[in-house]
């Protein structure tokens, strides 16, 4: 460990080896503005402590010489090599020397805490966000946890999901300069973030540390502000339960195991307050004005309120500035677009979170494209059309002029975990094949590179936080059952690993348009035997099955959700034609006599009692109910089954799933499309609350599971606790709403026993009353 780099001196010499994150701050810092001192462990001092390890079975033996390029497609061997590669780093002490360096460094940050994030640097176009990868360490200032704390960051960088991101995106590990940047860690009165919108700023912000505006735990406070003027025009006050803080110092003097940051519960008082008063608000839109003034190109920024040293005010501090990847304004003579020739972007409906830059290609209906040319490209269209859904898994990212939040196209991009945009009107004639531009998931934006290319490769800035580790949100047990959603067999390795009761939803739609790709499915079942045809099913569900054995699974059979012709929807498509249902069942009874005993039944869209004994007797055709464990389960969509569900139990009805993807529109008298939760008040004003109930309540007396699948419980989650008050039996999400979910079933069920404990409490509180008086 040769040198730290300081943030004070940081020059521009140093940038590729500092990573962007510092390099900015180093900038800001040197020209005046308030950001905490720090120092810079450079991607060097890794290699060296690498070429230290002697385990000669170890992986890493040989690094940086081996690039270790995997089957990342194998989920064991990926799994394998990120535990000895971990176990490698941990076990391996620093040298004396890096000790003592290490130590004179952290005493001049004068902080009890320290927090250590990524700064990736080297020859990278674009300055992107990998800490859903590598995520910030909090230690205390004490050798040996700063020793460990560096070490998780290396080990993450060789965890199964870094390994993988790495591989795809062609980046050797050796090529990876990635700096970990050390600052003291302080407590916050408030924090939050700005988004530049360009001419306007919009802030967040929570009370404490900003742990909960990050795990969107919370609804922050929101202000909107004219760049300019610093004038508000839109102020929203947020649903703030939860904070975080430092907790009291142990003694610094030995290795402390003590976690440094703990959450609490706000005050009903700091709950209905706003975090900031108008004071600060213009304090932060003169920062941000500031920066504009000085030419700084930024897209967001993290700001921290804290006490100052004597507690006399409240300080303001930059915690991170991410940099605006390109020029947001286009050249007009560079440009002859049918849309305004000055606009550089467009806003749609976020619907599948991530950012990435890639080249555009554009998809129109008689385009079949071969499937190299999707390849890494972000694809464009009016609508994915159902034969065009198996070129989403090419694609790394999607943007279409129609669709909504329970489109098949945003259903599937979520579940492969690449951003998508839809309702994004002129896009097809606003983007060319061969565009750069950055698609933003989470916010809907789309922004047009001034430089085109087609082989620009494409570059994620920031993947969505995708699947955590089980150990940074499953510490609480929880009672309702948490099942996911899944289509593809590539989306397996991500769910291996999560504390889920099962599969709750197979949507065998897209599993089998995915199946029958290139062809279209009426061809695929015109043209091939029907051997063929359920030896292929039989082989991707059993892969289903055996993943998440001894867990049920549940298997919704094909809902021709794609046909012009809406009678063929659902299990009325079944009595006009039961040739492909016949298949599913003949391919689920050859499961069932394999030993895969954990697979059920759920009939889509199920309109009529009549309907359902029709299908009912062709899957005793085929015996299926002879395995006591076998459960057929209907799929709640219609809303005539809420007036109707003792009538379909009678014939042998076993469960619901409740479809709220469907159900709702259907409830609300408009397409599917056009559903969208930020209308919150929505959910009140209609009947949808009171449909919900009234089916869970029902599935209840009748004494049968009741489970919902749609997407209101992630983009809703306030809903979570009435469906668990109301007698919900499962709960289940896509992959990506796993840890959102988990932590709102979380939170309602300790909330309900808090809850019934007080009323406990009073009752025996008022006995004892009533016998003194």
């Amino acid at each position: 460990m040769t040198k730290l780099y300081w943030l004070s001196e940081i020059n521009l010499r140093d940038r590729p080896v500092v990573g962007e994150k510092a390099w900015m701050l180093s900038q800001l810092k040197q020209s005046g503005y308030n950001v905490f001192p720090g120092f810079v462990i450079s991607s060097s001092v890794f290699r060296e402590f690498l070429d230290n390890l002697n385990d000669v079975n170890s992986l890493l033996a040989d690094f940086p010489g081996s690039s270790l390029h995997l089957d990342v497609d194998n989920p064991r061997i990926l799994q394998l090599v990120a535990q000895q590669s971990r176990q490698s780093i941990v076990n391996l002490s620093f040298p004396s020397q890096w000790r003592e360096t290490l130590v004179e460094a952290t005493k001049k940050l004068e902080s009890n805490a320290l927090i250590l994030r990524t700064s990736l640097g080297g020859n990278f176009p674009l300055n992107q966000d990998i800490s859903g990868l590598t995520p910030a360490q909090v230690c205390w200032n004490i050798p040996e946890n700063l020793e460990m704390a560096i070490k998780e960051i290396w080990a993450q960088l060789l965890r199964a999901k870094s390994l993988f991101y790495w591989q795809r995106l062609g980046i050797g590990i050796d090529q990876l300069n990635l700096g970990i940047l050390v600052q003291p860690m302080v407590n916050a009165i408030a924090s939050g973030r700005v988004i530049n919108r360009s001419q306007d700023f919009e802030i967040e912000g929570t009370w404490g540390l900003g742990y909960s505006l990050l795990k969107g735990e919370i609804l922050p406070d929101s202000w909107k502000i004219k760049g300019k003027s610093g004038k508000i025009f839109d102020q929203k006050l947020g649903n703030k339960a939860r904070g975080y803080r430092l907790i009291q110092e142990p003694e610094l003097t030995q290795l402390s195991t003590k976690k440094c940051v703990e959450s609490y519960c706000l005050s009903e008082e700091q709950q209905a307050q706003y975090c900031l008063n108008s004071a600060e608000i213009s304090q932060i839109s003169e920062l941000c004005n500031d920066l504009e003034n000085h030419a700084i190109s930024w897209h967001s920024l993290e700001w921290i309120l804290y006490h100052s040293d004597d507690s006399s005010s409240a300080q303001l501090a930059i915690a991170q500035l991410i940099s605006s990847p390109y020029h947001q304004s286009l050249d007009s003579t560079q440009s002859n677009r049918p849309i305004n020739e000055h606009q550089s972007r467009l806003i749609g409906l976020g619907v599948s979170p991530g950012q990435i830059q890639g080249t555009v290609y554009l998809l129109n209906e008689d385009n079949n494209s071969d499937l190299l040319e999707l390849t890494n490209s972000i694809i464009v269209s009016q609508q994915i059309h159902p034969f065009q859904l198996s070129s989403i898994k090419q694609a790394s990212g999607v943007i279409t002029e129609q669709g909504g939040i329970t489109s098949h196209a945003a259903i599937l991009a979520r579940e492969l975990g690449i951003p998508a945009v839809v309702d994004v009107p002129g896009a097809t004639s606003w983007l060319q094949t061969g565009d750069s531009i950055l698609l933003d998931g989470d916010s809907g934006t789309i922004v047009l590179n001034r430089k085109n290319t087609l082989n620009q490769p494409k570059i994620p800035l920031k993947t969505s936080e995708g699947l955590p580790e089980k150990q940074r949100f499953f510490n609480y047990p929880i009672g309702t059952k948490l099942m996911v959603n899944l289509s593809q067999r590539s989306s397996l390795g991500k769910v291996r690993d999560l504390p889920c009761d099962g599969l709750g939803l197979i949507r065998s739609e897209l599993m089998l348009l995915d199946l029958c790709a290139p062809h279209s499915l009426r061809d695929w079942l015109k043209k091939s035997p029907s051997e063929q045809i359920i030896e292929k099913l039989k082989q991707r569900i059993s892969e289903f099955a055996e993943v998440f054995g001894p867990y049920p699974i549940f298997y919704r059979t094909f809902d021709d959700k794609f046909s012009a012709d809406s009678d063929r929807r659902g299990t009325a498509g079944y009595c006009l034609d039961s040739t492909l249902f016949r298949l599913e069942l003949q391919a689920l009874s050859n499961l069932q006599q394999q030993g895969y005993h954990n697979i059920n039944i759920i009939l889509p869209f199920v309109r009529t009692v009549d309907e359902f004994c029709f299908c009912l007797n062709l899957i005793e055709e085929y015996k299926l109910s002879t395995v006591k464990s076998f459960q057929v389960w209907i799929m709640a969509e219609v809303p005539s089954i809420i007036f109707q569900l003792p009538d379909y139990v009678k014939v042998g009805v076993q469960g619901i799933a409740i479809g709220s993807n469907d159900l709702i529109p259907l409830l609300l008298g408009i397409e599917r499309n056009q559903v969208y939760w930020n209308q919150i008040s929505s959910v009140y004003q209609t009947g949808i609350v009171g449909a919900l109930k009234q089916l869970i309540e029902a599935a209840n007396r009748l004494e049968i599971p009741s489970s919902i699948c749609g997407q209101i419980v992630v983009d809703f989650p306030q809903i979570i606790e009435q469906l668990i008050a109301w007698g919900i039996t499962t709960i289940s999400v896509e992959p990506e709403g796993i840890e959102k979910t988990y932590q709102a079933i979380a939170r309602a069920e300790k909330q309900m026993i808090l809850k019934l404990a007080r009323e406990k409490m009073w009752l025996k509180s008022g006995e004892v009353r009533s016998l003194l008086s």
